[in-house]
């Protein structure tokens, strides 16, 4: 059978294969790009940078500098929330509010009762009520009759974020208070003025009923990241006596943020760290793509290899394509990686091309000598 009549009989799953081959390239060659090129970044701020005592007056020597600075978090005015008697000296101060409301839930069949069910076209609609973080839209349900819904929620989610943070004398800019995303649950056992609002387990309840509450309702839980006083290492660039981003000659910004006081090379080898297993996780999804999109193009790919006298031992059978398509996409990756790192380091690049050529360069010794034999 020719290429093209293979094609023609399993043309669907052919495309599906071809569009997961270039799925697969597209993400491994931008993966391995930004990798090579957050490294080489990283590197030229390692070489640059500088270790400031946090306590030191803020001096103009340094400005334009990209700096290594640890100590404690300093926070100009406390965050508040005057209605829960809340205030709290951090970075930030999040509101994360739920309302209690209808939900609809539907199955094909019907296993069991809720509060209200209904059945139509084999499906079973359920109703019951639960606490939610989003506005449910109870007039797209299929039965609207006693399941209403307020039409927006009472007080709404929400950030806080300090105006004024240093760490020791120098202050930090909006790039570096945005990078403080751990949260920590805020409990408290003062409880508010309002008697309308009860605390129960951290959380503030508008209901008239903590433990059978009515839909409208509505909770709130609180919760902060970056408490004064807490220990952070920060390397980023002093700008107007702030610290920002640092800008690399590769025009890639730089601004690491670490809980803790850490040296300059340990914040940095954390930070390669992380960017190793962001890197390795691009390339897992990479690699499942061009593996899937090898089975799936497995009888053309036996069509196309046979046809070449030295590689055709690696065409992979289609009843049983799993092993050659694993070693297909395995050398794949590691060319399109190859290609990546040549440019910013060609030894490494040449390795991972002698490794993706490897079982090609061993089926044709196979076949030479197995024809010398002959």
């Amino acid at each position: 059978m020719t290429l093209r009549e293979e094609f023609r009989s399993c043309w669907l799953i052919a495309t599906i294969g071809c569009i997961l081959f270039c799925a697969g390239i597209t993400i491994l060659f931008w993966n391995e790009g930004r990798a090579a090129h957050m490294i080489v970044s990283l590197d030229e701020a390692l070489d640059a940078a500088i270790t400031i005592n946090a306590g030191d007056e803020v001096e103009n020597n340094y400005e334009g500098r990209i700096v290594h600075i640890a100590g404690p978090i300093v926070v100009g005015e406390p965050l508040t929330e005057p209605d829960y008697d809340i205030q709290i000296l951090a970075v930030k101060l999040k509101r994360r509010v739920q309302m209690y409301q209808w939900v609809e839930e539907t199955m094909e069949q019907n296993y069991g009762e809720s509060l209200s069910t209904v059945q139509s076209d084999s499906k079973t609609y359920y109703y019951t009520m639960q606490w939610r973080d989003k506005l449910i839209d109870s007039r797209s349900f299929y039965i609207q009759t006693g399941h209403h819904n307020p039409k927006k929620f009472p007080v709404e989610s929400q950030t806080q974020v300090a105006e004024s943070v240093f760490l020791g004398r120098y202050e930090l800019g909006n790039e570096i208070k945005a990078k403080f995303d751990k949260f920590v649950e805020l409990t408290s056992d003062t409880r508010p003025e309002d008697p309308s609002i009860k605390l129960h387990l951290g959380l503030y309840y508008h209901s008239d009923d903590v433990f059978n509450p009515q839909v409208g309702d509505f909770r709130l839980l609180f919760s902060f990241a970056g408490m004064e006083g807490e220990l952070y290492t920060i390397v980023g660039q002093l700008h107007n006596g702030k610290v920002v981003p640092y800008v690399t000659s590769r025009n890639a910004k730089v601004l690491l943020v670490y809980p803790g006081e850490l040296s300059l090379a340990q914040v940095f080898k954390m930070e390669h760290h992380a960017q190793r297993l962001t890197t390795w996780g691009f390339r897992f999804m990479g690699w499942v793509c061009l593996f899937f999109g090898a089975t799936c193009t497995a009888s053309l790919l036996h069509i196309i290899l046979s046809q070449v006298y030295y590689l055709s031992s690696l065409a992979p059978d289609p009843r049983y394509p799993a092993g050659t398509n694993l070693m297909l996409s395995l050398s794949l990756a590691l060319v399109i990686t190859s290609v990546a790192w040549a440019l910013h380091r060609p030894w490494v690049g040449a390795g991972l091309l002698l490794a993706a050529a490897s079982p090609f360069l061993y089926c044709a010794r196979t076949v030479t000598q197995y024809q010398d034999l002959n």
